[in-house]
């Protein structure tokens, strides 16, 4: 079952070996600790150490040295923490856990009449709404705020787009 999961979601070019791993936690709805060997060796190959390594240099305006140059010059922003924000516990519960997001996820499917979407997609834009919900709390109909470089790169790390195509910020 798990194979046939990995490989539906690869060959469909949604996902990456973080999604599938939280995808086959949820599945499985045990521990951490009781991830069978299957998932336990996808876990390993989605660490950090393997899939995030710095290739470009840190911008001078970023202070928690996990900030990336964004294609907009309003999203070069920094979350200005010296432990970056990303790094925090509340952050990977709000905007990484899949459980987290795919409830969110239904919550406004459910408000909006809208079908259900469980696609890295819906997971990105749910986890950048927790953010910016958390961070500055409800901001009403077309008020927007810009996400720091750091919260969107971790984002889109966890929850890639298929294409690599992503959409970025736009104020209205």
């Amino acid at each position: 079952m798990v194979k046939q999961l990995a490989t539906c979601v690869l060959q469909k070019g949604v996902g990456s070996m973080d999604y599938i791993h939280s995808m086959m936690i949820v599945m499985y709805d045990g521990d951490e600790d009781d991830v069978p060997p299957v998932q336990q060796n996808i876990q390993e190959a989605s660490s950090p150490s393997n899939s995030n390594a710095r290739q470009e240099p840190v911008p001078d305006w970023c202070r928690c040295d996990h900030c990336f140059i964004m294609p907009q010059a309003i999203e070069n922003k920094c979350c200005t923490h010296k432990k970056c924000v990303t790094n925090t516990r509340r952050f990977r519960k709000l905007c990484l856990d899949p459980e987290f997001l795919l409830l969110s996820s239904r919550n406004v499917g459910d408000i909006r009449n809208d079908p259900h979407d469980n696609s890295t997609r819906a997971f990105r834009k749910q986890a950048y709404r927790h953010y910016i919900l958390d961070t500055y709390g409800y901001l009403g109909k077309g008020n927007r705020k810009v996400a720091p470089s750091c919260v969107v790169t971790c984002i889109r790390r966890h929850y890639p787009s298929p294409t690599g195509v992503y959409m970025g910020y736009r104020e209205h």
